[in-house]
């Protein structure tokens, strides 16, 4: 779809291209955590996502990703005195002395997540969104609220097994892009934002243990992450935007996570850019989601779910913040055939 932005004409074509094996389980993921934006400020939006393949994105260079990423210093080294300066919810952090629990914490928490992509199933929740333009000193300057049902399904595609995540009116019919034709932001992809932290996308990351903090009643281990570069990008592991003249720009993700220390298992999740992406025009991207447990009866393990996500974005140098809350959680059966694009 080729649509203006500002003075440059981009084809927006997001494709995540990480192929993701956990024991017994196949993954290709169709959106990864980190919620991409794809916005036109002041003139039409548009967005498309689309599964690839590692060779659809290698072999289009992207010349900008390295001086984009070279100078970039990620949560995982600034000293934590700087990091609690710049992300409040660490205002509380107890920081660790060493970093010799983080094996374990990575160990654990990766099984944690592994189990969570081996027993989802195809899901239904409320979904309340509410889109929000902002103005000087982060002021509400309009908003609009939207109800939807939202969907995780699960596909079968060359013989791995792929979530996908929709939206649907009352009546069954699908909204493809909500709030875009008022000049809002779409963002969604929250339930694959433990992604980072399975074994398999754990070898091309980087961690640092921070220390410890209590998040509502969870006393957790804070790690920080960030994609690295060039071995996320080899391994096909990035979130890719597709510009005009068949140029790719890869998007790559640094964040806080809070860990329970009881069963390990990530209870809140930040994601940032690792880097402003000039070329786009996307100079920042927050995401933070919470999740909550869920419990189905005819699921024995528990799944932790997003309950409540916020996005703050600034783009072409408007800023935008996205609120959702998920409620209702329960196992989706269609009644009738439902068609959801391809």
């Amino acid at each position: 779809m080729a649509v203006t932005a500002g003075i440059m004409n981009f084809d927006f074509s997001t494709t995540t291209t990480g192929l993701h094996e956990f024991p017994g389980v196949r993954w290709r993921a169709a959106s990864m955590n980190f919620v991409f934006v794809c916005a036109v400020i002041g003139g039409s939006w548009g967005s498309s996502q689309t599964s690839g393949t590692p060779n659809s994105v290698t072999a289009i260079e992207d010349t900008s990703t390295q001086s984009s990423y070279a100078n970039a210093h990620s949560y995982v080294e600034q000293p934590s005195q700087q990091l609690v300066k710049l992300i409040p919810e660490l205002k509380h952090l107890q920081p660790a002395p060493d970093q010799q629990a983080l094996p374990e914490i990575l160990h654990k928490t990766g099984l944690r997540v592994n189990d969570f992509f081996s027993n989802i199933v195809d899901l239904v929740a409320h979904e309340k969104i509410t889109q929000a333009k902002l103005g000087r000193g982060a002021a509400v300057t309009a908003s609009q609220d939207t109800h939807d049902n939202y969907l995780l399904v699960l596909r079968s595609d060359e013989g791995r097994r792929r979530l996908d995540e929709y939206r649907m009116d009352s009546k069954g019919s699908h909204l493809e892009q909500v709030g875009l034709d008022e000049g809002y932001i779409i963002t969604s992809g929250f339930a694959m934002s433990c992604t980072y932290f399975s074994t398999v996308m754990q070898a091309h990351t980087a961690f640092r243990y921070l220390g410890d903090e209590r998040i509502d009643k969870h006393n957790t281990y804070v790690v920080a992450f960030a994609q690295r570069p060039y071995e996320t990008h080899s391994a096909g592991d990035t979130e890719d935007v597709r510009v005009q003249h068949g140029k790719t720009v890869h998007i790559l993700v640094q964040g806080i996570a809070w860990v329970d220390k009881n069963d390990f298992q990530i209870v809140r999740l930040r994601a940032d850019l690792l880097a402003p992406r000039p070329e786009i025009g996307l100079d920042r991207q927050t995401t933070d989601v919470t999740f909550s447990e869920v419990r189905l009866r005819d699921i024995a393990a528990p799944l932790w779910l997003p309950s409540a996500v916020k996005v703050y974005t600034r783009v072409h140098g408007h800023n935008f913040e996205n609120e959702h809350h998920y409620t209702d959680y329960q196992r989706y059966r269609a009644s009738a055939k439902v068609v959801i694009p391809q």
